[in-house]
């Protein structure tokens, strides 16, 4: 097993509403809810949609309870429920490997991004290279797939962040741990590299073609877990690396987090390790309106920046 990849299961996928309480500083909560069958599901994230319900990405084992529909060794499940937290409607997707969402986004004609891998060359999926793809998946307002899209290298992909970019088009990260298929050898540095692919704008049914795309890191695990688009039109991911040379310096000992300014075009601005001599990982980054970033993530120091 490669150095970052581990996979977590949880049976249940809970969802949980805190309401602010004037004049005092604890929560209550408002309303919760379980969804779910009989197997496994997990949630990645939750986002707040714009009719003020809330939509779910993660991924289901079962095919009863609230879920139906699942192709096989675990979907992308969404579950898209209305501001009380009744469900409106739920979708499984993928085909008959191991499908995981990771991410999802409300795009700008009021359907969904979503991003995540897949194992899978049936059902909905098409194009996969070998192993895990990355899995790029739009839906329409009701969840209906409006196009798919496989990315990714002749071995293992997994594919962990998205967002619609001020284009149209969309920014995708994850790790990669070959290259061929849809990345270049010439920009791979070995192990576990992080890959990012600027997306084409496009619209209706028509699948965005690679604008371009990238590798980073050394010749040790590198991670991209959040990857945003900056005020100036370029990017900034962060996730974790243990390389200590190509694209990174400045690592403290086993696996820092990892902080990578591109401009427009992928190319490295600026590349900064933060930790101590223990193991971190960073999960979220958002810039903020004084130009800097916020980051967060995990970490087993008490020495260096920690």
């Amino acid at each position: 097993m490669k150095f970052f990849r581990t996979l977590f299961i949880h049976a249940l996928l809970l969802l949980t509403v805190l309401i602010s309480q004037s004049q005092l500083t604890a929560q209550s909560i408002q309303w919760q809810k379980s969804f779910g069958g009989t197997a496994d599901e997990k949630a990645h994230q939750i986002i707040q949609t714009t009719d003020g319900g809330y939509i779910a990405i993660g991924y289901t084992f079962s095919n009863n309870g609230n879920a139906s529909g699942n192709y096989g060794a675990g979907d992308y499940w969404v579950t898209k429920i209305d501001a009380s937290g009744n469900l409106i409607w739920q979708k499984c997707l993928g085909g008959t490997g191991g499908d995981i969402g990771h991410e999802i986004q409300q795009t700008t004609d009021g359907g969904y991004i979503l991003m995540g891998y897949s194992a899978s060359n049936n059902n909905n999926v098409s194009g996969n290279h070998g192993e895990e793809d990355f899995w790029v998946v739009k839906l329409d307002s009701a969840g209906n797939i409006m196009w798919q899209k496989s990315l990714g290298s002749v071995s293992i992909d997994l594919g962990y962040s998205i967002q619609q970019t001020a284009d149209g088009g969309y920014i995708v990260t994850g790790l990669i741990a070959d290259s061929g298929g849809n990345v270049n050898p010439a920009n791979y540095h070995g192990m576990e590299d992080v890959w990012v692919v600027k997306l084409s704008p496009t619209t209706g049914t028509t699948p965005p073609t690679i604008d371009w795309e990238k590798a980073y890191g050394g010749t040790g695990s590198d991670l991209a877990w959040s990857i945003k688009q900056t005020s100036d039109g370029g990017y900034i991911f962060t996730g974790a690396t243990n390389s200590n040379d190509g694209d990174v310096s400045g690592n403290h000992g086993l696996s820092d987090i990892w902080v990578v300014k591109l401009n427009s075009t992928g190319t490295i601005t600026w590349q900064k390790c933060l930790g101590g001599t223990n193991d971190e990982i960073a999960y979220s980054i958002k810039e903020t309106s004084g130009g800097g970033y916020i980051l967060t993530g995990a970490t087993k120091s008490s020495n260096g920046d920690v």
